[in-house]
């Protein structure tokens, strides 16, 4: 017969770093912080807009009486020397933790289906609507910190979660009774001030969501981007637990990748089979080339290299009107090459057809003449 400990050791046996499990009970304590921020607008596009499902496990699955939560180490000790990998969050350093973890899971389910036939599962990781760090933190594996992430006493921040829910009960494991204290270095160091407060981020201004964001990025936001591909890490390294934990912490199921040497320029005007080749593993696809592209565009602009004005002119010519726009921006960031630039914007707004881009462009020549 299954019991808990019998359920970690196999989770364990799988590969999974961490493992705890917690009742199937909803998670109402969480109603008015939800709708509260639901009606201030402060809730990420990616989670779903049913407050219910997010906290009835049995929405999700039935006939759950447990949930087995389990973690997944992602960090990557040795230092990065690669600039193309540094201008990505290091959830995109490796394997796409969606699969791998979802991989695990399923073979989890399948080891305890063998140990117990009347075992039946359903399991999740970021597809499902459910609170993971809630249910991570009432199963015993860390306590929520103050830039809202999960705090493992092993790992930190750096964590994948995933869950399994089952029509079996299980002995629950207790939360653990820790905390960030006074500290709020992650608060300060933000460098969107998406913190507003302790335990309280911002979407619209966490620079890990604007760099997922689809479509054309304000102003404010591209220059705050600077040289960010995918994701922002800087509440997670500036974190002293974190810091410290990741002197000796290694990467276990989530191996990591070795991308080429691309350069922000060669980003910038990559296409499809580059694009696989260089993400298409990682967990940074899921938004598309894009994406990618138009942030290496923004990283261009951001760094006022003259050098890049020619890959720039050939991003205008680029076959989406987000990329097409986000160069236009950039090249208006090149001081130095007015003349040029003019003359490359005059000659491109002869032949666009999008309004959006057309109004990038008016909108560069109208500051250029100003200085």
């Amino acid at each position: 017969m299954l019991s808990a400990d019998l359920v970690k050791k196999k989770a364990i046996e799988t590969g999974f770093d961490l493992v705890g499990i917690t009742d199937a009970k909803p998670m109402r304590e969480l109603t008015t912080l939800l709708e509260e921020r639901q009606l201030q607008g402060k809730e990420p596009e990616f989670v779903s807009d049913s407050i219910e499902k997010r906290l009835e496990p049995k929405f999700f699955f039935p006939k759950a009486k447990s949930i087995v939560m389990t973690a997944v180490n992602y960090y990557y000790s040795a230092a990065c020397n690669e600039s193309f990998r540094s201008k990505l969050s290091r959830s995109a350093w490796g394997l796409d933790y969606h699969r791998v973890m979802g991989g695990m899971l399923e073979q989890l389910g399948q080891s305890l289906q063998e140990l117990e036939p009347e075992l039946q599962y359903k399991t999740f990781v970021d597809t499902g609507p459910l609170v993971e760090r809630e249910l991570a933190r009432r199963a015993g594996l860390g306590w929520i910190g103050k830039n809202a992430a999960l705090i493992t006493p092993q790992f930190g921040s750096w964590v994948f979660l995933g869950g399994m829910a089952v029509n079996l009960e299980f002995e629950e494991d207790k939360p653990l009774d820790r905390s960030c204290g006074n500290c709020r270095q992650c608060i300060e160091a933000c460098p969107a001030g998406a913190l507003e407060d302790a335990y309280c981020v911002n979407p619209n201004r966490c620079l890990s969501y604007v760099s997922q964001k689809k479509g054309y990025l304000t102003a404010k936001e591209r220059e705050l981007l600077k040289d960010r591909l995918y994701g922002c890490d800087t509440c997670q390294q500036v974190c002293p637990i974190n810091m410290e934990l990741a002197k000796n912490t290694t990467v276990n199921a989530l191996k990591p990748l070795r991308h080429s040497a691309m350069s922000l320029a060669e980003a910038a005007g990559m296409g499809n089979k580059q694009f696989k080749a260089l993400l298409g593993s990682t967990a940074a696809a899921w938004r598309g080339k894009t994406n990618i592209k138009r942030n290496a565009v923004i990283a261009l602009g951001n760094s006022g290299d003259l050098q890049t004005v020619p890959f720039l002119k050939k991003a205008l010519g680029d076959p989406s009107p987000i990329i097409r726009g986000h160069a236009v921006w950039a090249l208006g960031r090149m001081a130095g090459r007015q003349t040029e630039v003019i003359k490359v914007l005059m000659q491109a707004l002869d032949n666009e057809t999008d309004p959006q881009v057309k109004q990038e462009i008016a909108g560069v020549l109208k500051n250029i003449s100003r200085t």
